[in-house]
């Protein structure tokens, strides 16, 4: 049985690193003191809370695609 394709996330520039993606799902996001990252072992198990760290995102730089889309 294969795995479920994880969405695609990326942070573009403009971060404020006010922790909002990380408080919402630390399995996924790493803040640091410039930025915030997508952790390279990111547990992508719970996309609602992917989607809604986004959505909390005061400067709306995090970006979710779904799997398989371009």
């Amino acid at each position: 049985m294969s795995r479920p394709k994880e969405p695609r996330v990326r942070i573009e520039p403009g971060c404020i690193v006010c922790r909002a993606c990380e408080q919402i799902c630390p399995e996924v996001f790493e803040v640091t003191e410039e930025t915030s990252l997508v952790r390279p072992d990111a547990d992508f198990s719970e996309p609602e809370r992917v989607q809604e760290a986004a959505a909390a995102c005061p400067v709306e730089v995090i970006r979710v695609a779904a799997p398989g889309s371009r």
